[in-house]
């Protein structure tokens, strides 16, 4: 994909490096659900969040929140369906929360909560999470851009009617973004995207992204895609990766850019205490290491300045 490096001395306003903190898959969801996504609020993993959060100030986290979430099982439960060529990538392949309990209009306690906690900064993160087919989470996937500019229609009219406050950017589930859903995107006023993770790729100024979502960017800056209508932004860091790979990311100047998931039903990166407790202690080595050189920032706030400086 073309696309063009933004300079850091843009986002970082004169820092060494810049430093943001993303989390995905939140959701009205509590522990009576299915699992935990957000709806109990502190006595859940937001409140793991906030934890983290009150010992480091300096740092807000991005919550990429889900409109109307559904999804149940992220991988096929109907066995014998998910077998059937062509039938199988024409339904859904495990069940899903009821149509509309997790609207954020129905969740007015929740709404509230994110709109008055001043540790967090709201994103997007699809209509559903889930899809037809055996790649379930990978909500957007060889629709059209009419077909995602309805989604992104109704996804973004149920944050409206919900009155929950957002930046104009979007974690597509999974991180897939094919250029129709780009386009659609830009339709809807959408100025940023958050849909390559790589934690994998060596670190250096020249590296690119690899692993999940879309290829080819760079690792390490956010850069203008799509005729510098949209700005990207990598995820580099995440539970499994050595402190190592975020003090070299920070040596070169660049955006550490790291990812957690709210939900805790197995994955390795879900918001727990080992998690947390890892962060904090990589928050304290770079503040120690680097002072106020480090611009603790969001992809919301880094958005807003490099639009600025244009």
């Amino acid at each position: 994909m073309n696309h063009t490096p933004v300079q850091t001395a843009v986002f970082a306003d004169g820092k060494k490096a810049a430093v943001c903190f993303t989390v995905d898959d939140v959701s009205p969801l509590k522990k009576t659900d299915p699992y935990e996504g957000g709806g109990d609020l502190l006595e859940g993993g937001l409140g793991k969040l906030k934890w983290l959060l009150d010992r480091h100030p300096q740092l807000k986290a991005t919550l990429f929140t889900t409109a109307n979430w559904r999804e149940i099982e992220a991988r096929p439960t109907r066995k014998l369906l998910a077998k059937i060529p062509w039938l199988r990538d024409r339904m859904y392949l495990a069940k899903r929360l009821k149509r509309d309990s997790m609207r954020l209009d129905k969740h007015p306690e929740f709404v509230q909560f994110l709109n008055e906690t001043g540790c967090f900064e709201i994103g997007l993160h699809g209509l559903h999470h889930c899809h037809k087919g055996p790649v379930i989470p990978v909500e957007f996937q060889n629709e059209t851009r009419a077909h995602f500019d309805a989604v992104l229609r109704e996804m973004l009219a149920i944050f409206k009617e919900a009155g929950l406050r957002h930046v104009p950017g979007l974690c597509p589930p999974g991180w897939n973004a094919p250029e129709p859903l780009l386009e659609a995107a830009i339709d809807n006023n959408i100025e940023f995207v958050a849909s390559a993770r790589d934690v994998l790729t060596p670190i250096s100024p020249e590296a690119q992204t690899n692993m999940s979502g879309i290829k080819g960017l760079p690792l390490i800056y956010p850069a203008f895609i799509s005729d510098k209508k949209l700005i990207h932004f990598p995820t580099n860091f995440q539970a499994t990766s050595r402190a190592e790979r975020a003090f070299e990311i920070i040596k070169h100047g660049g955006l550490l850019c790291i990812k957690a998931h709210i939900v805790d039903c197995g994955m390795f990166d879900s918001v727990k205490d080992v998690y947390m407790n890892y962060l904090d202690l990589l928050f304290s080595q770079i503040e120690k290491t680097y002072g106020d050189q480090i611009c603790w920032t969001t992809v919301g706030q880094m958005n807003a300045r490099i639009r600025a400086q244009l």
